[in-house]
């Protein structure tokens, strides 16, 4: 093991209490991002899109997964299955990346070898003397779970049971009535010159929002009134108060809310999932790596209406609060060079933080870590 991955493991298993910022060089360094890719997008449960986004079928979702070409396709026989994008004949990508359609067949754009929209080999052109065993080429599938409403791919030979441990995150849930939510949405689908541990950690911690979203976020849910409420190196929640912004005439008529409805839950499901949970809907980013220094970030949601396509506001209240985050990530970024900081204490406010931290050590390098903790505010929502 190098220093840096020796430094990277002890600093990444401290509790908190004793809990400081990662090594700068691990946001930066191409082994531990070769590191990270193997041990944990290839062999840990990773989030898709939502299952509402390949409702038809011929549905697919294609995107790449730490250097691997991956597709979600909703088949004619209504299985949804998750299956290498790569051509078994010389690696090919074959659909295109993003959300798309398949008419009919899977063909690939280098040679025309043609596929079920399950991944079995169907033709081979000039193949007379049947020389390619059909079989054999037929695409790599992996696993693929649902929970709440949401995909989850794992690419590794055995996979873990993903709801065993997500079913826990349920009952914190229950005033939400997150079965309402049944209208499904894409949003924001970037690349940021980030390493995607910083827009992690930026997504998932409320210490920065008087700061870098003091006109945006912090005018309804401000740092001051953000808490957490359960976790461990498995998944997170945490919560804030959502700041009333009608006037006292209005709640009047109204009438009240249930007390955990004026607050949202932040849930996080690592490595990359970060959700956003009101009464209203759903919204999350999706962040995956794209090398040492930059990563990927996919935004969508579902509500219980479709979004109007008329309320420029809230999509432009969306756009700047994301454009904040990408400009401070990428800020952050430009700093983690310097060679004379050793990182700094975290606080009981970036707990959350802490608990991402203990997840890389578990399955990076299967270092102990904390046990599970639940605040006094988790009452409130069970």
């Amino acid at each position: 093991m190098t220093k840096l991955f020796e430094r990277y493991k002890e600093t990444a298993s401290r509790p908190l209490g004793e809990a400081c910022s990662l090594p700068f060089a691990v946001y930066k360094d191409s082994q531990v991002a070769e590191l990270e890719a193997e041990n944990i997008f290839h062999q840990q449960w990773v989030f898709v899109c939502a299952t509402g986004m390949l409702a038809e079928v011929g549905s697919y979702f294609a995107f790449t997964l730490a250097g691997e070409s991956v597709a979600v396709v909703h088949g004619k026989d209504g299985h949804v299955r998750a299956m290498s994008n790569n051509c078994s004949h010389r690696g090919t990508p074959l659909l295109s990346t993003g959300f798309g359609h398949i008419e009919k067949n899977i063909v690939c754009p280098y040679h025309a070898w043609t596929y079920a929209d399950n991944g079995e080999l169907k033709g081979v052109p000039f193949d007379a003397a049947k020389c390619v065993d059909k079989q054999r080429h037929e695409l790599p599938k992996y696993a693929l779970q649902e929970w709440m409403g949401l995909l989850f791919i794992n690419l590794s030979d055995n996979p873990s049971d993903l709801l065993s441990s997500l079913n826990k995150i349920n009952p914190y849930l229950q005033h939400y009535k997150m079965e309402r939510f049944t209208q499904v949405y894409g949003g924001a689908s970037e690349h940021w010159n980030s390493n995607w541990k910083l827009a992690v950690e930026n997504g998932i911690e409320s210490y920065h929002l008087f700061m870098v979203h003091r006109e945006t976020l912090e005018v309804n849910t401000p740092s001051k009134k953000a808490y957490y409420i359960a976790g461990d190196a498995n998944w997170s929640l945490t919560g804030g108060e959502i700041v009333e912004q009608r006037s006292a005439l209005s709640r009047f008529f109204s009438g009240d809310t249930p007390e955990p409805l004026n607050h949202y839950v932040l849930i996080y499901l690592p490595p990359g999932f970060i959700g956003i949970l009101t009464y209203e809907s759903f919204d999350w980013i999706a962040v995956t790596p794209d090398g040492p220094e930059h990563c990927f970030v996919h935004g969508g949601g579902m509500a219980e209406h479709a979004p109007d396509k008329s309320d420029k506001a809230s999509s432009e209240f969306a756009a700047a609060f994301l454009q904040e985050d990408k400009d401070i990530c990428e800020l952050v970024q430009s700093g983690m060079g310097s060679r004379h900081h050793k990182g700094g204490t975290l606080l009981e406010v970036e707990r959350i933080v802490v608990d991402f931290h203990q997840y890389l050590a578990k399955h990076l390098f299967g270092a102990q870590v904390s046990p599970f903790h639940e605040s006094d505010a988790a009452g409130m929502f069970k």
